[in-house]
């Protein structure tokens, strides 16, 4: 989940953390000092990016198009959002070989996910608690011998600490960000603003679930 400064406040995410935002298994973020997001105060919305296919309905079909002719975009679920803001459920998009749209470009009218920040406070990174962790999107396997983030996000660890310093190191490789350097972070609270996203929170569980 990373911070896209483009056109206020936003985060990218990839199609698990997505899911466990609707589903509400994710409510936390830890973002470093120089994010845009870490200015951010409680009230604020923190619009979520995601890849999504640019379409428009033609001869009783949905088709694949260009975001400047598309009436709505089609996300990794089959979720349909709509210019105007409404939405509704469809078929998933399935593995065809379409030209998805990468988060970072994702038309704002798409965004179907925004949160509203509770609280941020700063800390160190090694503070966060197993609490964190699993507010942070991480989940137990096995009872918890084995801990992992949403997939497509790779790996199994034997440890929640472990598991979370993991993909951190991934998204923060520079020297004094790394889990090892234990840098100074925000820490932001959030819930998933109510809205268009609702209708989709039982699907988003359901898959949640499966991975």
């Amino acid at each position: 989940m990373n911070a896209a400064e483009n056109d206020g406040p936003a985060v990218i995410v990839d199609p698990g953390i997505a899911a466990a935002l609707i589903a509400g298994q994710k409510t936390q973020k830890r973002v470093g000092a120089s994010s845009a997001v870490s200015r951010c105060v409680a009230g604020d919305r923190i619009r979520v990016r995601e890849s999504c296919l640019a379409a428009r309905h033609e001869a009783g079909q949905d088709i694949v198009t260009t975001p400047a002719r598309a009436e709505f975009a089609i996300f990794w679920d089959g979720w349909r959002q709509y210019r105007d803001g409404s939405g509704k459920p469809g078929r998933p998009p399935g593995k065809a070989d379409y030209k998805w749209i990468a988060a970072a470009h994702m038309p704002r009218w798409a965004s179907r996910i925004t949160l509203v920040v509770e609280r941020v406070r700063q800390e160190r990174l090694q503070q966060i608690t197993r609490r964190d962790i699993r507010a942070e999107g991480v989940r137990p396997v096995l009872g918890g011998l084995l801990w992992r983030w949403p997939r497509p996000i790779p790996g199994m660890y034997r440890g929640a600490r472990r598991a979370f310093a993991a993909n951190w190191n991934v998204n923060h490789p520079a020297a004094g960000e790394r889990w090892d350097d234990d840098p100074i972070v925000s820490v932001i609270d959030f819930h998933v603003e109510p809205g268009p996203v609702e209708p989709i929170a039982t699907r988003a569980l359901r898959f949640a679930q499966s991975i």
